[in-house]
């Protein structure tokens, strides 16, 4: 298959890289579980995507940062006890295969699939693409297609890390209503106002919020838009970071995950299908 011009293919330590450098903004992209890892608009050269820089880029284990896939399942919802199958599914650890790659006057579209879309924990007939837009903005649709004779049904999540320059000044604007707080056993609590950081957050706002807005020292940075979503989970480890392996002891401090979920469970029809967007804008 022959690859759009503004892509260029890297090969290292075992895994394929797609870089994009359009007239919009350069993006790295991993076939390792179809994980872009970096969306720098030109307008300002700034990343708003955050990497580890302890990632495993090698192969061995689910990449930090950028923005991992949730699928089937998310976290460990998988109906079985903890640890008996991969957490947040099987996708994120898979090398993904390109199926199409174009030049657009929006930019760069590439459309990528997964190997395999059925296995332990979810034994359905289904097809599942990627589609990735690096222009202006960063768009990404996941997109599972019910292929079999009988529904099911399934969770799933855009992971994604943004970057911020200091978590201790950053807001985001845009969720309501309540949330379930994964560090108090589950507790229903109200979304904060002002919605600021200052310790370990592990939220899912049962409110499908269309748009997320990150501040930092009150100055807008990113729009997240969301798609196809129930839930928005919002996520930064804070301390707890320096027992991560894969990440540094004060990389929270750089790095806060808003993302477009599927927690509440969607159920597709035979011949149906179901997508959820995000879509990252540099403000």
């Amino acid at each position: 298959m022959s690859i759009c011009d503004s892509i260029s293919v890297e090969e290292s330590s075992g895994i394929t890289f797609l870089q994009v450098d359009n007239a919009f903004a350069t993006s790295r992209i991993s076939l390792f579980g179809a994980h872009v890892l970096s969306f720098v608009p030109k307008s300002d050269n700034v990343d708003r995507l955050w990497l580890s820089p302890h990632a495993f880029l090698n192969g061995e284990r689910p990449i930090r940062g950028g923005i991992p896939i949730c699928w089937p399942w998310f976290a460990d919802n998988h109906g079985r006890e903890k640890g008996e199958l991969p957490a947040h599914g099987f996708l994120r650890t898979q090398t993904w295969q390109i199926q199409s790659s174009e030049d657009t006057e929006a930019g760069t579209r590439i459309v990528l699939t997964p190997n395999f879309s059925r296995g332990e924990g979810f034994e359905y007939d289904c097809q599942v693409s990627y589609e990735i837009l690096v222009g202006e903005q960063l768009s990404v649709t996941l997109k599972t297609e019910n292929t079999g004779i009988v529904p099911f049904t399934f969770n799933a999540a855009l992971h994604s890390y943004f970057a911020v320059e200091s978590i201790g000044k950053t807001e985001i604007t845009g969720i309501e209503g309540e949330y379930k707080d994964k560090l108090e056993d589950w507790a229903i609590k109200p979304t904060p106002s002002p919605y600021v950081f200052s310790g370990e957050t592990d939220r899912i706002h049962q409110h499908a919020a269309p748009d997320v807005t990150i501040d930092v020292e009150n100055t807008a940075l990113t729009r997240v838009t969301s798609m196809g979503h129930d839930s928005i989970v919002v996520w930064n480890p804070w301390q707890g970071a320096a027992s991560i392996a894969d990440m540094d002891a004060f990389g929270y401090r750089h790095m806060l995950c808003i993302e477009t979920s599927v927690t509440n469970g969607v159920t597709i029809e035979p011949d149906h299908a179901h997508s959820i967007t995000q879509i990252v804008t540099p403000l």
